[in-house]
């Protein structure tokens, strides 16, 4: 149901696309204290904090089931048709997606690999979320500890 453009087939466009995707969605400073090169050794365990809070709390991974009947995209506000393949995200309860809609709540990119953050009982991608709750620096891209 996506755009046969963002269909990550190897050696076409989508796979460019999807991989352009995840440096932008899932920034490895973002998902390991590791990959840090400016935080303060006395801000770490924060930092470190901050991670595994996103993770117990906000992070999960979409799901792709199938709609009930009288379901209702919660990007488009469209009906999903019965039977229709959609996407689910766990944390936000019964909620249902096109596939095409399923897309963070700020640069309304779609969510790479159904990767995504809730935040107020939206989704977002890791980046998004994570500037939710801290500033990022312009220069080293790493948000503050």
């Amino acid at each position: 149901m996506l755009p046969n453009s963002d269909v990550p087939r190897l050696g076409t466009k989508g796979e460019v696309i999807r991989t352009q995707r995840i440096l932008k969605q899932l920034p490895r400073q973002d998902l390991s204290i590791n990959a840090c090169k400016h935080i303060e050794p006395e801000n770490r365990s924060s930092y470190q904090d901050f991670i595994n809070a996103r993770n117990e709390i906000a992070l999960d991974v979409g799901c792709v089931r199938t709609a009930l009947p009288d379901m209702s995209c919660m990007g488009c506000s469209k009906s999903i048709l019965p039977q229709q393949t959609c996407v689910s995200a766990p944390r936000l309860g019964k909620n249902l997606w096109h596939p095409p809609c399923f897309k963070c709540s700020t640069c309304d990119d779609l969510l790479v690999d159904l990767a995504y953050c809730v935040f107020e009982d939206n989704v977002y991608c890791e980046r998004h979320y994570a500037e939710k709750l801290k500033p990022r620096c312009a220069s080293c891209d790493e948000v503050s500890a």
